[in-house]
């Protein structure tokens, strides 16, 4: 239980799911290909982030949801005023929820398949580097 915190805390400070030190976006909409600490490449696969893009639409349409259904049950509200808070939170809480949503991701994709040493290439600092004069 433990992992999967430490995974949703690295998740929703966008760090690497991985080390938990690297960057997951160098500016706002521009995600880094992969960790500057321990060189995991974030996207796995092509059309790794479609989840990640379910999950946001989930998440602002519930908040929206919750807040806009409320106000239609309550009589002394005008629609157009439930329209005019409705629509806005509509359009923008997928834009605001980008960057955790990815995160959120990233962390559940890393807790049901654990990266392994072979998803990490040779020159990651959290794989452990022969020492000495010879190589093997």
């Amino acid at each position: 239980m433990q992992r999967f915190w430490t995974l949703l805390s690295r998740g929703l400070l966008l760090r690497c799911p991985v080390c938990g030190h690297g960057r997951l976006f160098r500016r706002p909409f521009v995600m880094n290909e992969q960790c500057s600490f321990c060189h995991f490449r974030f996207e796995r696969e092509e059309g790794y982030y479609t989840s990640s893009m379910a999950i946001n639409l989930v998440f602002s349409e519930l908040i929206a949801t919750a807040v806009v259904l409320p106000m239609a049950y309550i009589p002394s509200i005008p629609v157009l005023t439930a329209l005019m808070i409705g629509i806005p939170l509509a359009l923008l809480l997928p834009i605001i929820l980008f960057h955790h949503t990815r995160g959120l991701w990233l962390s559940m994709d890393h807790f049901l398949n654990p990266t392994t040493a072979n998803d990490l290439p040779d020159r990651s600092a959290i794989i452990p580097q022969p020492r000495g004069l010879h190589e093997e």
